[in-house]
């Protein structure tokens, strides 16, 4: 009698493979999508390396320019701002050097004050762009991490995420890192986007303020020279005298840091004299 033939192995679901097949897309994609920005954002700074457009940003083109761009604002204002902040945002978000030209150029096109408050908020925009960029990108796998190390580094975040208004003003008064670390890494430790938003818009004014009134005072002395000497901005034969414009800046910063500092102070002393206390009532 013929052996009958077995019957074939139906324990293999196809339908089972093509999900799980399904869900590796899925995850690769999702990665593929958190990464894309990250990607989008290495990519426009390499490129405008590449190109040179910081070489435009000197002081030189700036004075050159002035005349022309004074009556662009005059018949422009709105659009003017529009313009500077877009391209204020897109310096920050590609790390392109020469931000502080620009903040002089703000104050010439548009008063020290004003000048300084449109940096100001141009300057959050494109701080809080990388945030977002380093929070989508870093954000899962800093949580990870953490919880992998152990409760040191865990001590560690959320003693950052306590201070971190504090610490990030401080980051923008004393540029320890480089700014668009200094955007990055309170991202990857979690903290709150209001608390980066109100912290850097602190943090950053006295600077801003600052290299906006230098600006100012340079495009009085730039009017005062094309009186003695009219198309001088346009040759760039302009004698320029910036020991007349240094102090008051400076000046100017060093309050408003100082304004911007009574908070990290105060919070420091509360939190010193509640240890202190502690300590006392623990004898």
């Amino acid at each position: 009698m013929a052996m009958s033939e077995l019957p074939p192995d139906s324990d293999e679901d196809p339908g089972a493979d093509e999900a799980a097949e399904s869900r590796v897309w899925a995850a690769r994609i999702k990665t593929l999508l958190r990464f894309a920005p990250l990607f989008l954002l290495i990519a426009g700074g390499l490129a405008i390396s590449f190109l040179g457009a910081s070489r435009y940003l000197t002081l030189s083109s700036i004075v050159e320019g002035r005349s022309a761009l004074v009556d662009f604002v005059t018949d422009h204002p709105i659009r003017t701002i529009a313009i500077y902040s877009g391209l204020y945002i897109v310096a920050v978000v590609f790390s392109v050097p020469g931000g502080s030209l620009l903040t002089v150029a703000g104050g010439m096109l548009f008063g020290g004050f004003f000048g300084g408050i449109i940096t100001t908020i141009a300057a959050t925009i494109g701080s809080l762009a990388v945030f977002y960029v380093a929070r989508t990108a870093f954000g899962d796998w800093m949580r990870r991490r953490v919880e992998r190390i152990g409760p040191r580094i865990a001590s560690l975040t959320e003693g950052f995420r306590t201070n971190a208004f504090y610490v990030i003003v401080v980051l923008r008064l004393v540029p320890v890192m480089p700014y668009w670390a200094s955007n990055a890494v309170p991202a990857m430790f979690g903290v709150g986007v209001w608390v980066f938003i109100g912290a850097t818009l602190v943090g950053l004014l006295p600077w801003t303020v600052s290299f906006a009134f230098f600006g100012a005072a340079l495009d009085g002395i730039i009017e005062a020279q094309e009186i003695a000497n009219p198309g001088c901005a346009a040759t760039n034969s302009c004698q320029l005298d910036f020991s007349a414009v240094t102090a008051g800046p400076v000046i100017t910063g060093v309050v408003i840091a100082l304004l911007a500092l009574a908070p990290v102070v105060v919070h420091w002393w509360s939190r010193r004299r509640a240890r202190l206390n502690q300590e006392a009532s623990g004898v």
